[in-house]
């Protein structure tokens, strides 16, 4: 009797084992990195969340999508961001290039393989100027799905700094890689994303139960693009236009700048050559010269004054 029982609890637990294996394995699948830069940026495939009250519908994966229709599409996106009592709301895009690029590269890959309950979740930083040449790092976290023929985006972190007393004290003790968590944003209610979407031609914010969703934007992928690259084109050669004026200007001033050392060396010249002469014609030849550095700007009236005087001084 002793001895089948302790069979039954050698196969119990081998059962138990197998299980939790399993168990783990499909954990560790659930989740998969399409791009991941240290710590905390990664773009990754991980199960649906959830919806409020009603079963979350499918999403229409797999799909086959444009890698550069994303890009252009999420690159066109702008939104009002921060704002206060002492602050003004800033209007910017929603995605650094290089943000917009890495994730029209990987939503397209990872929605190619997807799953119907699974969606794409990312944090991606950008860095910018903040007082002067202090250097800003924002992170932005957000949960992306393809549904109803549209690219849909919830925005769960905008630009947010992280914990910086978390960063220094890991620092401190030489760890520069600190693990940070940020949000994804969800389905089932706002994720107190403060800014607000500039709706245009083929995005727009996501009504959920009669309320329109700040954080949820809606993206149809073909009519934003073409609406971005067509104001891009028409941006194009004004940008290009002004860049000549500013060459064309620079150019001039660095001619104008090469004339001056060019006469200020002449009249150096001419006044060495001549130190000791004060002939009537020599001091006369030496005030023409002050008088056209002068007519042509290249000496102040202050300069001009003073040389003048010493000028005359010498007869």
């Amino acid at each position: 009797m002793v001895k089948h029982t302790m069979n039954f609890i050698k196969q119990t637990r081998n059962i138990t084992g197998l299980l939790c294996f399993f168990l783990f394995v499909g954990v560790a699948q659930a989740d998969e990195d399409l791009w991941k830069s240290g710590s905390n940026l990664y773009i990754r495939l991980t199960d649906q969340d959830e919806s409020k009250k009603e079963a979350t519908p499918p999403n229409q994966h797999p799909v086959q999508l444009n890698p550069d229709q994303i890009t252009n599409a999420l690159e066109g996106i702008e939104a009002w961001s921060g704002g206060g009592f002492f602050k003004k709301k800033k209007l910017k895009n929603l995605f650094s290039l290089q943000q917009s690029r890495l994730l029209g590269q990987y939503i397209s890959t990872g929605l190619s393989k997807a799953r119907p309950d699974q969606d794409i979740v990312f944090v991606l930083a950008r860095s910018e100027k903040k007082y002067l040449v202090i250097q800003n790092t924002g992170y932005t976290g957000g949960r992306v799905f393809y549904l109803d023929g549209k690219l849909h985006l919830i925005i769960g972190d905008y630009d947010n700094e992280g914990d910086r007393f978390k960063e220094t004290a890991h620092k401190s003790h030489g760890v520069t890689d600190v693990k940070q968590y940020f949000k994804h944003g969800r389905r089932a209610k706002p994720s107190g994303f403060k800014g607000s979407v500039v709706a245009r031609a083929g995005v727009n914010p996501h009504v959920d139960g009669g309320k329109t969703r700040q954080d949820w934007v809606e993206i149809d992928l073909e009519q934003a693009a073409s609406v971005y690259l067509a104001e891009k084109a028409e941006q194009t050669p004004q940008e290009t236009v002004i860049n000549e004026a500013v060459q064309a200007e620079a150019a001039r001033l660095a001619r104008e700048r090469r004339e001056m050392r060019l006469e200020l060396a002449k009249m150096r010249k001419e006044m060495k050559s001549s130190s000791g002469d004060n002939s009537a014609r020599t001091i006369k030849q030496r005030l023409i010269t002050l008088q056209e550095l002068r007519d042509k700007e290249l000496i102040s009236a202050e300069e001009y004054q003073q040389k003048r005087e010493q000028i005359l001084g010498e007869i």
